[in-house]
């Protein structure tokens, strides 16, 4: 199993390109975002999963180990031929250092780690128009990232959307400050392993798409 890693600010795009090459190619790639496994992790009444509720509803953070645990049941499930795309883990140094040693006491690698770089400015623009569907997760944009069909969800064809609470610009800023200290470092982590590549994440989503599969075919042909 290989690891393709998405990192970047929220409203970056990271999220977009991993649905749409989990959904055109779903021979080759699975999406994991581990943002859309805590929430279906909360809903399953386990042990597990009241506990990550407890700690949610108390305001508390879930744990790196407790984020991975998750992530790592979920893996179990899938082909090793497949190409996982990590959305939204690792979101900490922490969180990379629980990815590395899962991959080398398993066997499997990160490839490649892609950084959607944009400034802070177009990020705000474009979280605030963001809407969701409801049953899938699936994100969309109402100005420029429609569905196919408006009112019905390309991937599942659920009509229900919903807006996240925390699309607003307050919190978007702080969620940007969060992410600049604790995510952004990564960058430099993965820099030094040579397994980053910068994406300008401005483009457009066809742009970006095309990039993606450029460099993930020189990546499968090393």
């Amino acid at each position: 199993m290989t690891f393709l890693v998405f990192i970047g600010a929220p409203g970056s795009g990271k999220g977009t390109q991993a649905q749409s090459l989990a959904a055109e190619h779903p021979d080759r790639f699975v999406h994991i975002s581990t943002g859309q496994l805590l929430r279906d992790a909360l809903v399953e009444g386990t042990p597990h999963a009241l506990y990550l509720k407890n700690l949610m509803e108390s305001g508390k953070l879930i744990p790196d180990e407790e984020i991975f645990t998750v992530l790592e049941d979920k893996l179990k499930s899938i082909k090793a031929s497949h190409l996982v795309i990590l959305d939204g883990f690792p979101r900490t140094l922490n969180q990379a250092l629980l990815l590395s040693d899962f991959a080398k006491n398993t066997g499997k690698h990160v490839e490649k780690v892609v950084y959607f770089d944009i400034a802070d400015a177009e990020l705000v623009n474009r979280l605030a128009g963001r809407f969701m569907c409801a049953d899938c997760g699936a994100v969309y944009h109402k100005h420029h990232n429609r569905p196919l069909q408006d009112g019905v969800c390309d991937l599942c064809g659920s009509k229900n959307f919903q807006v996240r609470n925390d699309d607003n610009e307050d919190v978007i800023a702080k969620r940007l400050g969060i992410y600049h200290a604790e995510t952004k470092p990564l960058v430099s982590y993965y820099e030094a392993q040579g397994v980053l590549l910068r994406l300008d994440a401005a483009q457009s989503v066809d742009s970006i798409k095309k990039t993606l599969l450029k460099e993930i075919k020189l990546v499968a042909a090393e």
